[in-house]
């Protein structure tokens, strides 16, 4: 932490002491380190967007820089400036409540989360495949278990409901609120102790992601 701190004095003092008034602000109820605090979440809110903003603007950079160079990926560059000023017309022009926004989330951006899904199901089906080569135990077979029954249930077999398995009161309702919910929040609480891991270490200057 001694090492950090000299070689980046006041960035590390900046990041340490608006960290513990922000920690110390859940905590603590006192009016002027509350009002510190949110002072501090509302310039954070402004950072990451302008952070946004400058990250789609390097992205917009990277694909010129592409078409200007002719290569054989300009393709999808022109689909990407094509999408952006497409959606950037329509969303900021028409509003989100219009039929045409509503049509181009229909048409463009659900089939693209449908195809994300089929992604993660392939994902999935590879890591049960490997697992089950690796390893037999019971925590497979839970999770083979949970793979079927969620694959069941997200393909629709011909609008044909399958008794005691599809439906509210269904096996498959059943996995889902027990398996799927445990699941979930398994990856919430690793998220959560990770979160708090990456803060300490911030805040004690052993990982500074702003900069040298």
């Amino acid at each position: 932490m001694m090492q950090s701190f000299l070689r980046s004095p006041f960035s590390t003092l900046i990041t340490f002491i608006t960290g513990m008034v922000v920690l110390l602000g859940y905590f603590i109820d006192v009016d002027p380190l509350n009002v510190l605090r949110s002072r501090f979440l509302q310039w954070t809110v402004l950072l990451a967007a302008v952070a946004l903003m400058l990250g789609v603007f390097n992205l917009m950079r990277v694909h010129w820089k592409r078409l200007k160079e002719s290569s054989i990926k300009a393709i999808y560059s022109f689909a990407f400036f094509g999408g952006f000023l497409l959606a950037l017309a329509v969303g900021g022009l028409l509003g989100v409540q219009h039929s045409l926004t509503r049509a181009v989330i229909d048409f463009v951006i659900i089939p693209i989360e449908t195809s994300l899904f089929v992604v993660i199901l392939v994902s999935l089906v590879y890591a049960l495949t490997r697992l089950l080569q690796s390893r037999l135990s019971a925590f497979s077979f839970v999770f083979l278990v949970t793979v079927v029954f969620s694959i069941i249930g997200s393909i629709p077999l011909l609008g044909i409901e399958i008794p005691f398995l599809q439906g509210g009161d269904g096996i498959l309702s059943l996995m889902t609120r027990v398996l799927g919910t445990a699941g979930v929040r398994g990856l919430l609480i690793g998220v959560a102790l990770g979160s708090v891991l990456t803060g300490i270490r911030v805040l004690l200057g052993l990982d500074r992601p702003y900069g040298e």
